[in-house]
């Protein structure tokens, strides 16, 4: 069924990748980027014979963007995003849409995402006030955060002791500073939440292209 090419993200033009890093499939490819003007796109080749729905292809796919939204600016693409060849990924996407893809990269510029997850100690809130508790300790903490945040979304609970799952766009200069007001809540609630605090990550929740693909710039 021949190959076809996996897209990741969109980056600047002037990024360059490490040579020995792979992407997803049974046998990861080269990443490479194609380049279009001010911008480009990191791909790698993939059989077209074989689904792309493995966790490890997720991990790879989310490795690489996270690994580039650490150094560079980069806008991500849903998971599974695949074009015919090389030339399509600048004829159906760079090209057309990347007045827009730069302005976007433009505001990314020295941002990355964050994710603070809070979970309930077992017993420590009663089951029939978690929701009420919820919302009270998401609004507290996120009002502590806003001012180290440049934007920021509330994320619905994966689990009913989920304290607070919040996502945060922030300037990555900033991350101690983000690090202290997390650490500082960590220390007010202890034995009721338990923290972590994930990332820099690329910006999922706050580039449209991450949850539904490229269909939002055709």
């Amino acid at each position: 069924m021949g190959t076809g090419v996996y897209v990741y993200g969109l980056v600047p033009e002037d990024v360059e990748v490490s040579g020995d890093a792979r992407g997803v499939g049974d046998e990861p490819g080269e990443i490479k980027v194609v380049r279009h003007r001010e911008i480009g796109a990191l791909v790698s080749e993939v059989p077209l014979d074989r689904p792309l729905d493995t966790a490890d292809d997720l991990l790879r796919h989310q490795g690489l963007l996270d690994a580039t939204a650490a150094e560079v600016p980069v806008l991500p693409l849903r998971f599974g995003a695949v074009l015919a060849d090389m030339d399509a990924v600048v004829d159906e996407l760079l090209a057309p849409h990347h007045d827009d893809f730069l302005a976007a990269l433009k505001e990314m510029e020295g941002r990355a995402e964050y994710v603070v997850k809070g979970r309930y100690v077992e017993q420590a809130v009663p089951r029939e006030v978690i929701e009420a508790a919820r919302k009270a300790d998401t609004r507290t903490l996120l009002d502590a955060l806003t001012p180290v945040s440049v934007l920021s979304a509330v994320r619905k609970p994966s689990a009913e002791p989920d304290a607070v799952h919040l996502a945060l766009l922030v300037e990555r200069d900033r991350q101690d500073e983000l690090e202290e007001v997390v650490a500082e809540f960590a220390d007010r609630w202890a034995g009721r939440v338990e923290f972590r605090l994930l990332g820099p990550m690329a910006a999922y929740d706050f580039v449209m292209g991450a949850r539904r693909g490229g269909d939002e710039w055709d």
